[in-house]
């Protein structure tokens, strides 16, 4: 075998301590302040306007929109003329005739609003609350199908592998992406209220599971390979040379995607911002997790099960 450049299975417990150190803040932050969701989540009014010439300084806006009465209307700029306005769904009142609220306010000032541009949109709590369970269902569903799938995929694995092993450690690495995305966001939603967590959000989750499970079926696949290649070297051995092989193809595929993911972060507009910074973050952790997690989990679950089960470790 190729000599070793890194030593990852070796230090596996400084990469598991580094993921705690990057994970707890952000479940902290699920327990104190939760998820700013958005009103595909809570329900509630999405009103969008464009200026026919320039815009009004936000100061100015927000001071229009505090004299509509419209109780909990927040407002975020969207491009260089336009508006969004999301405003809660108050029982006795109609998300319309706050909308038109809104508009008239607006138009009270100097700059008029182009009327060709604009779009209102509301989310009933029951529909909020289908929306809520389907997502949930669907990123349990996901990662079920992934265990499944690679099982399958790794059943001609050498013993005492086990293929089942091979899928869960694959969720679990995955579990720890979604923990520290979803918990950034809870993090950024508080101090940024623009960023919300709604549909598209799921979205770039579900799109964070598929990405990371690609990599670490790579790394995977090659430690597969290599035990059937290597039987007499230990397991530590084959999956930290695995782990090497890949890492340069690993780490090429992530930083082209992730400079496509930046531009768009940095030149797109609002209404994919909290998208693409949603698979910013899921590409980066998915691509750490997939080398520094996922086959140091499977080496310590292996050495366990060998362990337990009387099996002598190979040098």
């Amino acid at each position: 075998m190729q000599h070793t450049a890194f030593s990852i299975i070796p230090k596996r417990k400084n990469w598991y301590l580094l993921s705690l150190i990057i994970t707890i803040p952000g479940i902290i932050s699920l327990f104190v302040w939760g998820l700013n969701v958005g009103i595909d989540f809570k329900g509630g009014s999405l009103l969008q306007v464009e200026y026919s010439d320039t815009r009004p300084a936000i100061e100015t806006i927000r001071e229009q929109i505090g004299q509509s009465e419209v109780p909990g209307a927040a407002v975020q700029t969207a491009g260089d003329k336009g508006l969004l306005i999301r405003f809660p769904n108050t029982e006795g009142r109609v998300g319309r005739a706050d909308a038109d609220a809104l508009i008239g306010k607006l138009e009270a000032g100097e700059q008029k609003l182009n009327k060709d541009k604009e779009s209102f949109e509301t989310v009933g709590g029951t529909v909020a609350k289908t929306t809520t369970n389907r997502a949930i269902l669907a990123v349990v569903l996901t990662s079920i199908a992934i265990i499944i799938f690679m099982a399958w995929s790794f059943a001609s694995v050498p013993k005492p592998a086990s293929s089942w092993r091979f899928g869960v450690t694959a969720i679990l690495a995955l579990l720890h992406d979604l923990i520290f995305v979803i918990g950034a966001f809870s993090i950024v939603g508080h101090f940024l209220p623009e960023i919300e967590v709604d549909a598209l959000f799921i979205t770039a989750l579900l799109t964070i599971l598929g990405f990371s499970v690609n990599d670490t079926i790579v790394v995977f696949d090659r430690i597969r390979e290599n035990l059937k290649k290597y039987p007499n070297k230990s397991f530590d051995d084959v999956s930290n040379e695995s782990l090497n092989q890949t890492l340069a193809r690993s780490l090429n595929t992530s930083g082209t995607v992730l400079i496509v993911l930046l531009a768009l972060l940095l030149l797109g507009g609002v209404s994919i911002r909290s998208f693409i910074l949603a698979l910013t973050l899921g590409v980066a952790v998915g691509t750490y997790s997939s080398i520094f997690n996922a086959a140091p989990l499977l080496v310590t679950w292996q050495n366990w099960a060998d362990k337990r089960s009387g099996v002598v470790k190979r040098k």
